[in-house]
């Protein structure tokens, strides 16, 4: 494979997050994602963005690695972030200029999409580079996830790696041909007959390895021998973790008397 081959994302350094059972990892890091995406309030968003900062020491990652990997996406929320920012909307105002106009609140609502992405997106990725993927596959298949998402999931994966060197190739092809980017009709018709042939291409390789995962036994089920049952710690450090992400939303339930209620009944 190329430069990005399969599970080129693992960092291979031994740290408790490396050692630590493939199920419990998975639950803890789900359960801290799904916290932080809905939590409302800013400083706990802070909180969880240094939350995952902990979690890229305890895993002995460099920050230079995780900051490669989270790049796109973070360019991503960025831009969303940015555009929410520029939205303007009811309150004080901070900055205007022109037809813009930054308010508080949708300054406020653009610094809790930035810090939240942020903090999912390395959480998710210090999972992804402590983790074999497919060892992931077998996790979720575990935990009752439906078959046929994480055979999309699965292939999806793996088959990006095969798209990416087809193209490789293809750009190599063209490049000994003579080929140079630039803006005219020549150069667009090109590059869109490379995408035409990579479209065909994707077809005859998916063919093929379904063919052939066919003719070795494969049933749709992720096969790997090791089991990933959990024990007593695991179990309580899981208890730990849902009891943290609850408690991020505290603040906000305490705000709005929510949880002076349940405390009364």
């Amino acid at each position: 494979m190329s430069r990005m081959g399969i599970d080129s994302h693992l960092y291979s350094k031994t740290s408790v997050v490396h050692r630590m059972n493939p199920m419990t990892k998975v639950i803890v890091v789900l359960a801290m994602v799904i916290s932080v995406a809905v939590v409302k309030n800013l400083n706990m968003a802070i909180f969880t963005l240094l939350l995952s900062f902990l979690m890229i020491l305890a895993a002995k990652l460099p920050i230079g690695f995780v900051a490669r990997r989270i790049l796109s996406p973070f360019l991503f929320i960025l831009l969303f972030a940015a555009a929410l920012l520029l939205s303007g909307g009811d309150g004080e105002i901070l900055w205007s200029a022109g037809f813009l106009d930054i308010t508080k609140e949708s300054a406020t609502n653009a610094a809790l999409v930035l810090v939240r992405g942020t903090a999912a997106i390395i959480m998710l990725t210090v999972l992804l580079a402590t983790t074999r993927f497919d060892v992931i596959i077998k996790v979720l298949y575990d935990l009752k996830m439906p078959v046929f998402l994480l055979q999309i999931l699965m292939f999806s994966y793996r088959f990006i790696f095969v798209f990416s060197d087809e193209l490789e190739s293809m750009k190599n092809s063209m490049a000994s041909k003579g080929f140079r980017p630039n803006l005219s009709l020549r150069m667009f018709s090109s590059v869109s007959n490379m995408l035409g042939m990579l479209l065909i291409k994707s077809f005859e390789r998916g063919d093929e390895v379904y063919r052939s995962m066919v003719a070795k036994g494969y049933t749709g089920k992720p096969t790997i021998i090791t089991e990933n049952k959990m024990n007593v710690p695991d179990y309580a450090f899981v208890s730990i973790v849902f009891i943290l992400a609850l408690a991020i939303h505290f603040p906000i339930g305490l705000q709005s008397g929510t949880w002076t209620q349940l405390i009364g009944l």
